[in-house]
């Protein structure tokens, strides 16, 4: 019998069904970015919030204007956010610059586009773990579980600030090229020679470094192609080989090389955070048990009240007893290790599920002094709950009757609530004063939500109506803020430009508290912007101290034992703005910007002052002769633009 037309038709049969396969897969993407545009458009309208001003909005460098190696350089080199400073995000940031300039529309835009490019990542690795499966499943149930999966992870709330928030563009593109080298490392495993070798490379060599210069959770990626090795590799091919053994044994390596670091004297930058944390290393550790079942609680049953930008309002683990619920949650996070452990070989995706959970919060969730909770950290954490839930869908999808029924609801549900939960989400993220207003009606214990709240609040016309509701809920705002953080400083300075606002005069109370926390409690990094905002608004007007209120403040500061020489020479420099340009006292400015220059005599731009109040005394050559000297120093453009026009002044006076 002559069985060649039988190949040739099931060679057919099996090439129009990769096709439809693969317009299925179209459609299904097609379908999805319609969805997600649809479901976040009102809250692409939203603005800028939190740290987009200093990493975006403030960051000389994302100002891109031209395409030149210098303005690129600047742009890779204008972070300021962890060791590397994200140059791969900040080149990003600097990209839209160029192209839309400050446009929060555009940038939120940007970040749901590369969530959707995530989503078709997770599709692919979905449907490689998924498919997995022994024994193997059909290929219908599998492109159904694995869509699942993606639509569950794209359109969960949880995953709303990385693509609403604009800096945490930071931790989406780490995740896309984290997820991209996974999945050119799954492809290298399955192949042989130079083939492994190239896609291998490219894993590790190219992708890997994106990910971790686009925020530093990419270095976890050994540990997440360790866990897919060590559980569904080994599952699939029965054994450990060479490659795992030694992936294994070096990530461990590089993890007692971490901790030897860790323990050494050279590491002590690494915990100085704890300094301006009211939570002490212990104490973090302890409470973060509680945060992840508090994560899990968010991703199985989300609760729009229980989500929130800030979570400075969960409860800090002081021991093992207090919350009482502190011991249960490290209990339980025992469990789910010895459950990992248990499945790993009759349940293997199970234990993948978990293991990945645990991997992406190795990081940002352990010793290192962060704030306790943001959502955003579950960007890549989430989808090992959603694998596991797809394999559990995928098994339902293969029996007929109930099960496949009450699978394919519980599928549709989720997916349809998540939706609905992330829509009213992304509207209240489209206004300022519908996201703050809710945010401290949610979280009414947050400090930071309560403050927000009053900026937007203070922001409004009738906040300069001493007797309307406006003023009156502003100002409760800020001091409540101010109650429930002991060393916020901010919502004081708040106090006082709303009764300037209002046309009444500060309140002695008002100013004297914040003196007080500017000279006794710790001082934080973003307590400079109290005094930089201060001195801004005293100049334009809109805070009405007095030059003796505002002396005091200044020298509260300066006398705080914490504050660094190099933070007291910044703030020498801000006060002698406000001197000269305030008051006019050209004296006093000099006095101050000299006492700057003594702490930091190398600093370019209070030299560039320096000359600036030279030629202001009317000392032509020596102002001349340091401006001269400034000409190969960096300075940002509107300085650079200040030091030519007046060397070009002065040039042509000399002639």
């Amino acid at each position: 019998m002559d069985t060649k037309p039988l190949g040739l038709a099931k060679g057919l049969f099996s090439f129009l069904r990769m096709i439809r396969t693969r317009y299925f897969i179209a459609a299904a993407a097609v379908l999805a970015a319609a969805l997600l545009a649809a479901i976040y458009w009102p809250g692409l309208h939203g603005d800028f919030f939190f740290d987009d001003e200093p990493s975006i909005t403030l960051s000389e460098g994302v100002r891109l204007e031209t395409f030149s190696l210098e303005s690129l350089h600047k742009a890779l080199a204008s972070g300021g956010a962890g060791p590397s400073g994200r140059p791969v995000a900040q080149l990003s940031f600097a990209l839209n610059h160029y192209f839309s300039g400050f446009d929060p529309f555009v940038f939120k835009a940007t970040n749901l586009a590369i969530h959707l490019v995530c989503g078709l990542l997770v599709f692919a690795l979905a449907r490689r773990v998924l498919g997995t499966t022994r024994p193997p499943v059909r290929q219908s149930a599998l492109l159904i579980a694995s869509g699942i999966v993606t639509a569950l992870w794209l359109l969960h709330p949880i995953q709303l600030l990385p693509v609403l928030h604009a800096v945490q563009r930071m931790t989406s593109l780490s995740a896309f090229f984290l997820l991209a080298a996974l999945l050119l490392h799954i492809r290298g495993r399955e192949r042989a020679g130079r083939a492994a070798a190239a896609w291998l490379l490219l894993a590790w060599g190219i992708f890997w470094p994106l990910s971790f210069l686009s925020k530093e959770s990419g270095v976890l990626f050994p540990a997440f192609a360790l866990a897919w090795e060590l559980v569904v590799r080994r599952n699939s091919s029965g054994r450990l080989d060479h490659f795992a053994r030694g992936l294994m044994a070096l990530t461990a390596l590089f993890l007692v090389a971490g901790l030897a670091y860790a323990l050494s004297a050279r590491s002590q930058w690494l915990w100085a955070g704890y300094q301006l944390r009211p939570f002490s290393l212990t104490e973090r550790l302890l409470t973060e048990g509680r945060v992840l079942w508090f994560y899990l609680d968010l991703i199985v049953a989300p609760d729009l009240k229980a989500f929130a930008l800030y979570h400075d309002d969960f409860v800090v683990s002081r021991n093992l007893l207090t919350p009482w619920t502190t011991l249960p949650a490290l209990l339980g996070l025992g469990g789910l290790v010895l459950l990992a452990w248990h499945t790993r070989t009759r349940a293997p995706l199970v234990a993948f599920g978990i293991s990945w959970f645990l991997v992406g919060h190795a990081l940002e969730s352990t010793v290192l002094p962060l704030e306790l909770v943001h959502e955003h950290r579950n960007y890549l954490p989430v989808l090992g709950i959603f694998v596991t839930a797809g394999w559990a869908l995928m098994l339902a999808l293969e029996r007929q009757g109930t099960h496949r029924t009450i699978g394919i609801a519980f599928a549709a549900a989720a997916v349809g609530y998540f939706s609905f939960v992330t829509a009213l989400r992304a509207h209240q993220f489209g206004d300022k004063a519908r996201r703050t207003q809710i945010e401290a009606q949610n979280h009414p214990a947050s400090a930071r939500a309560r403050h927000e709240a009053g900026i937007s609040l203070a922001g409004l016309p009738d906040a300069a109506l001493r007797d309307s509701p406006t003023y009156a809920s502003a100002r409760t705002h800020y001091e409540m803020a101010g109650k429930l953080d002991p060393n916020l400083k901010m919502s004081w300075l708040g106090l006082i430009h709303l009764d300037c606002k209002a046309g009444m005069p500060a309140k002695p109370a008002d100013v004297q508290e914040l003196s007080r926390r500017l000279r006794e409690t710790p001082f934080a990094p973003g307590d400079t912007g109290v005094l930089f905002n201060m001195k801004e608004m005293s100049i334009a007007g809109s805070v009405c101290l007095s030059r003796s209120e505002m002396d005091g403040v200044f020298a509260s500061a300066l006398a705080n034992p914490g504050v660094s020489p190099g933070i007291q020479s910044i703030l020498h420099s801000w006060h002698a703005d406000y001197l000269w340009l305030h008051e006019h006292d050209l004296a006093a400015a000099r006095l101050a910007l000299g006492q700057s220059l003594v702490l930091n005599p190398s600093n370019p731009s209070n030299r560039l002052k320096w000359a600036q109040l030279l030629v202001i005394s009317g000392e032509l050559a020596q102002a001349r002769q340091l401006l001269q000297a400034l000409r190969t120093e960096y300075f940002s453009a509107e300085e650079r633009k200040t030091l030519d026009e007046l060397l070009a002044a002065l040039n042509m006076a000399a002639r």
